[in-house]
């Protein structure tokens, strides 16, 4: 769960550079266009919680919901680009926690707390939390874990 950004060393442009930069543009609003068409099935998602990474040079859109008895964990990075992933959820002492249903290479998982705070954790503990969207419904009231 994380983007990465490959920067040119060189920022002069030429006409063909100016043509294929349009071209990288382009790709990303067509991207848009295709996850657009996704609106209708929004409608099948009971959103259970949002949130912000406030982290410096982040502002990561996150959202938890359930489609179909599953949970998904959807990020939009402030880049534009976006992630799906499937998660488990288990309740805990700590909260109801979140792992990557494929795993996590890095050993990463979430946790919504009792106050419904989304903590960024690890094996050697949480390292980063973001407050839920003040607009979103009570994450108590859109829990139903089967």
């Amino acid at each position: 769960m994380g983007s990465m950004l490959n920067v040119l060393p060189q920022l002069t442009f030429t006409l063909g550079d100016w043509v294929l930069h349009k071209d990288i543009r382009m790709s990303g609003i067509e991207k848009r266009r295709r996850l657009h068409w996704r609106e209708t099935d929004m409608q099948n998602r009971e959103i259970i919680g949002r949130w912000l990474d406030g982290r410096p040079l982040l502002g990561d859109k996150i959202t938890l919901y359930k489609e179909d008895e599953k949970y998904f964990l959807e990020t939009w990075f402030s880049d534009g680009c976006h992630s799906l992933d499937e998660v488990y959820m288990s309740q805990t002492a700590e909260g109801h926690k979140l792992e990557d249903v494929g795993g996590n290479f890095f050993g990463e998982f979430f946790i919504v707390t009792q106050s419904q705070q989304l903590q960024f954790c690890n094996e050697q503990g949480c390292y980063f939390q973001a407050d839920k969207l003040a607009a979103d419904a009570d994450f108590a009231q859109g829990m139903r874990v089967a």
